[in-house]
C-alpha cells in the first residue's frame, strides 16, 4: 500500500466520496487546513488553490491515482472507456493549442525573421 501525506489522503477522500465531480473552490472550502503552497504566498486564495492542484498533480503522477478533471472539477476515473474518452479530449485540446502557438511563431518568424529549431520540428506534425 502507498503512503500518502495527511493532504494527498484528504483531498483523494474528497475526490472519492464525490458522486459527479468537485471542485478546487470546494475543496478549499471544506479543508480550509491545506493552507497555502510555499512557494506561491502572495494571493492566499489563488495560493490554497495551486496548492491543491498540486497535491492532485503528485497524486496522479508520484501516487498513481487515476483522477480525472474537466471545467466542472475533479473526478475518479470509472473504467477503461472513460480513460480513452479522456484521453482523446486532452489530445484534441493539447492538439489545438499547439495550433494556436505555431500560428504564433509564425506570425513572428514571419514579421521579425526569427528561428525556432522546436517550431520547425513541431510544425511537420500539422
Amino acid at each position: 500500500m502507498m503512503h500518502l501525506t495527511d493532504e494527498e489522503q484528504c483531498v483523494l477522500s474528497l475526490i472519492s466520496s464525490t458522486n459527479d465531480r468537485i471542485t478546487q473552490q470546494e475543496i478549499a472550502a471544506s479543508q480550509r487546513w491545506l493552507g497555502s503552497h510555499p512557494v506561491h504566498e502572495i494571493d492566499r486564495r489563488e495560493s490554497t488553490l495551486r496548492k491543491i492542484r498540486q497535491v492532485i498533480r503528485d497524486l496522479r503522477i508520484k501516487k498513481g491515482q487515476m483522477i480525472l478533471s474537466d471545467a466542472k472539477g475533479y473526478w475518479i476515473m470509472k473504467d477503461r472507456q472513460e480513460a480513452i474518452e479522456y484521453c482523446e479530449r486532452i489530445e484534441r485540446m493539447a492538439k489545438s493549442q499547439a495550433r494556436a502557438w505555431f500560428e504564433t511563431y509564425n506570425a513572428m518568424r514571419k514579421n521579425f525573421n526569427l528561428s525556432s529549431d522546436y517550431f520547425e520540428q513541431q510544425g511537420k506534425l500539422f
